[in-house]
């Protein structure tokens, strides 16, 4: 009897718990589905993390590259790993195997075979040693210092946690690039310019997606960074000391965009690792003649050159620095090996533009595939800079810090502290820079990529508005904070008794320091990652917080026939819609249009014969071509837009009437 009543009770509980857990619906019940999907995230980056290390430790062992430390071991192998994984994403979207579960598969199996192999063990041993030496420089470091470094870190990470919404190049190219390789099972010549941009991290991030995770794409990204932030301290600590180290990543902290930047998953990260990483083993190379050093500057080269065709200022720097050498036989013999490794790393994508696009630097000089001269002239907006003013042109620095100009400000502040002290960098890199040390390698490795980046940027500038773009000048100015850190330290030697200028440098740099992390810490604030990475706000009410247009127009999609075929007009990005559409990647759709067809009812046949059924319209896009874009949106064709859409059908549009889609009758 006794057995009977025991289970009965618990059958009892059973259902009188179940039943006001299913009415109650508590939050943890609420949220699992939110908590699983962070845990799917992190196990992914994981994962991919792990593989990359193994890849890329094995291809130090074939290079027989022997690390000066474990330091060097760590970061300069995950580097090359997550560069091998870009090129084996390639290889699948090639072969036509951009499927989630292949990818997936792969990438588990991978991590099995590391495993058996011992790889965890040893990583594990790698980082304990790292640490050691981290902890050991650290525990010198005032509190404060302490605190800037781990926190910057802390909120980027934690911006990784958020959907991929507020990151418009995500939306735009670095996320859409393999989600539509995902949707078509590979590679496939797609009409939109960016895919054609050299696409090492676009690949990376393949596998995340693949393995069903937006979010880990981000934490990769994130990765970037810290590796090269890891490196460059390490750099600095060993070319000079523990103070320079300090330093350089305390002005690396008082980067306002960096936090968000890092979190993003974007190019730039990955480019300025690969960067300094190429500046670092050549510098590491002339200091200590290895050939191993060299093969490595050559791999890091041909990386950068897979991520951006802006890269080319990495290759030419080394390249040049190494007719720098005795005897000249040496020296064109050195030149052509790390020129012919860099161009073997980076030839993948170069050869798929030419295979599929007909130019290998695709849409550039050669022209290629859907390209023609009014896409060219259209793209370069040529001579819409600052021109060759003088004045301007001696503002720029200041005009860049400042912002006034940036057409990205929002992901393109660079902060104060390297203009303030440029004066005292510049005279650092004029007395110091001398071929005899590994720090003086270092700082002319350093001084010559970032004078021909600057050079290059600026040239760009005075021709085109569309580059100016701070943004893309951290490449040359975050390997640049070195110099900059040992023209900080150089400032006590203009102390007098009566006026110490290091100590009111110093506070001034910590008052920066400190206004760009509260400035942050509000910003993360404000975005709440955790909200979503805990499962208490979902994907969707983040979208719709973030950015609620792009959320509203994602519904308003929802409800359009799953055969539809849309092509926007004025929206670049495309990212998670969920129809079938066309981007307008270079804002130049309809005006290509018009310049093909002529007429509206032509316009709207050859719509017709590309069988899409709706067009979307960004209002807020075309608004800005009325109002900035006059020389190329002219009045006339204005009113060809207008007597084209009114030969169509308003079907709906977003609450804030920021989109509107229209059916083709």
């Amino acid at each position: 009897m006794k057995k009977y009543i025991a289970v009965l009770f618990l059958l009892w509980t059973g259902v009188i718990i179940t039943a006001y857990y299913v009415i109650q619906k508590p939050g943890l019940l609420t949220a699992l589905t939110g908590l699983l999907d962070t845990v799917w995230t992190l196990l992914v980056a994981v994962i991919l993390l792990f593989n990359a290390n193994g890849l890329g430790r094995r291809i130090l062992g074939l290079l027989k590259f022997e690390a000066i430390d474990s330091i060097d071991h760590l970061v300069l192998s995950w580097g090359i790993g997550l560069g091998v994984l870009g090129v084996l994403g390639l290889f699948f979207s090639a072969a036509q195997l951009a499927n989630e579960m292949i990818l997936t598969i792969f990438q588990i199996a991978l991590a099995l075979f590391f495993l058996f192999r011992n790889d965890l063990k040893i990583l594990r041993a790698d980082f304990n040693s790292c640490l050691h030496q981290v902890h050991a420089a650290f525990s010198q470091y005032s509190f404060f210092t302490r605190v800037a470094v781990g926190l910057t870190a802390l909120l980027s990470f934690l911006l990784t946690l958020a959907p991929p919404f507020e990151a418009f190049d995500a939306l735009l190219y670095h996320l859409t690039l393999p989600a539509n390789t995902l949707q078509n099972g590979g590679l496939y010549a797609a009409n939109n310019v960016p895919f054609w941009f050299p696409g090492l991290t676009e690949h990376v991030y393949l596998w995340a997606l693949g393995m069903g995770s937006e979010r880990a794409a981000q934490i990769l990204h994130f990765g970037w960074a810290i590796l090269f932030e890891f490196l460059l301290w390490h750099w600095s600590v060993k070319g000079w000391d523990n103070e320079i180290g300090r330093k350089t990543l305390l002005l690396l902290a008082a980067i306002p965009s960096l936090v968000m930047l890092a979190s993003w998953a974007y190019a730039d990260m990955a480019l300025v690792y690969y960067a300094v990483a190429a500046l670092y083993a050549f510098a590491w190379y002339r200091f200590t003649r290895s050939s191993s050093w060299l093969f490595l500057a050559g791999i890091m080269a041909g990386f950068a050159m897979s991520i951006k065709y802006t890269s080319f200022v990495v290759p030419l720097t080394c390249g040049l620095l190494l007719f720098f050498h005795s005897p000249l036989r040496k020296a064109i013999s050195s030149a052509a090996q790390f020129s012919l490794i860099a161009l073997a790393v980076a030839a993948p994508w170069y050869i798929r533009n030419a295979i599929m696009m007909g130019n290998p630097i695709y849409p550039f000089v050669f022209g290629g595939r859907y390209w023609d001269d009014f896409l060219a002239t259209w793209y370069a907006e040529a001579e819409t800079g600052i021109g060759w003013n003088a004045l301007q042109i001696l503002l720029l620095p200041l005009n860049t810090v400042l912002g006034v100009q940036d057409v990205t400000f929002f992901d393109g502040r660079i902060g104060v502290l390297f203009l303030i002290l440029a004066p005292f960098t510049v005279w650092i890199l004029i007395s110091r820079s001398r071929p005899d040390s590994a720090a003086g390698w270092s700082l002319i490795a350093v001084g010559v990529f970032s004078l021909l980046s600057f050079a290059a940027w600026t040239v760009g500038v005075i021709n085109s508005s569309a580059l100016w773009q701070a943004r893309l000048l951290l490449p040359a100015l975050i390997p640049f904070a070195i110099p900059t850190a040992l023209g900080w330290a150089s400032l006590k030697a203009f102390d007098t008794p009566r006026l110490r200028i290091s100590s009111l440098v110093n506070g001034l740099i910590s008052l920066v320091v400190v206004l760009t992390l509260i400035d942050n810490t509000l910003f993360v604030l404000q975005r709440n990652p955790l909200a979503v990475a805990t499962g208490a706000q979902s994907r969707e009410r983040y979208i719709e917080r973030i950015n609620p247009s792009y959320a509203a127009l994602m519904t308003l999609m929802e409800d359009l026939p799953a055969e539809a075929r849309l092509y926007s007009l004025f929206e670049p990005r495309s990212y998670g819609l969920p129809r079938t559409t066309q981007p307008d990647p270079i804002v130049y759709n309809f005006a290509y249009d018009v310049y093909r067809y002529k007429t509206p009812a032509d316009i709207l046949q050859h719509w017709k014969s590309e069988q899409y059924t709706h067009i979307l319209v960004y209002e807020r896009g075309l608004d800005f071509m009325k109002e900035s874009e006059t020389d190329k949106f002219t009045p006339a064709l204005q009113k060809t837009l207008e007597d084209t859409l009114s030969q169509l059908i308003l079907i709906d549009q977003t609450p804030d009437q920021v989109y509107s889609i229209y059916q083709i009758p």
